[in-house]
């Protein structure tokens, strides 16, 4: 009877062993697999990214011309009459167009808002500029589209 006993526990600690096993398995199997996806989705993070730069340098690039317009506009006391100038007439191509081809809504709206106050008649555009402001809006759309770019 003891053997009996004996056997019976021999044989559960054998199938209690051989579960475990599989569970473990199991478990290692699952985690290797989320490891994998998560390698794998960070490498298409990365390929994206790769593959915006030259979106996101151009961006940057007229972020920093138009902040930099903004500066000489905002501060007219301190700068001649042709830096102004000078200023307003970049400040206007960027509006109209180039800037417009790469900016998030966000910064849209703050350069109206900075139009508003600097140079109030850019706001005015002709059919030319609203044309030209048009195109550049449906390119950035095409190329946020193209190049998975976050719109902001």
């Amino acid at each position: 009877m003891q053997q009996d006993h004996l056997e019976r526990l021999f044989k559960t600690v054998q199938v209690l062993s051989i579960v475990a096993g599989v569970v473990v398995t199991v478990l290692s199997f699952n985690q290797a697999r989320k490891q994998e996806a998560d390698a794998q989705q960070s490498e298409a993070a990365k390929q994206q990214l790769e593959a915006a730069k030259p979106f996101l340098e151009l961006r940057q690039r007229l972020y920093l011309d138009a902040v930099q317009q903004a500066a000489i506009l905002a501060n007219p006391e301190v700068h001649s009459k042709d830096e102004l100038e000078t200023a307003r007439k970049r400040f206007r191509e960027l509006y109209v167009a180039e800037l417009s081809m790469v900016e998030g809504a966000n910064v849209e709206a703050a350069m109206i808002q900075v139009a508003g106050e600097v140079d109030p008649e850019v706001l005015n555009l002709s059919s030319a500029q609203k044309a030209a402001y048009q195109l550049s809006h449906v390119l950035r759309n095409s190329l946020v589209t193209s190049w998975e770019v976050d719109e902001n």
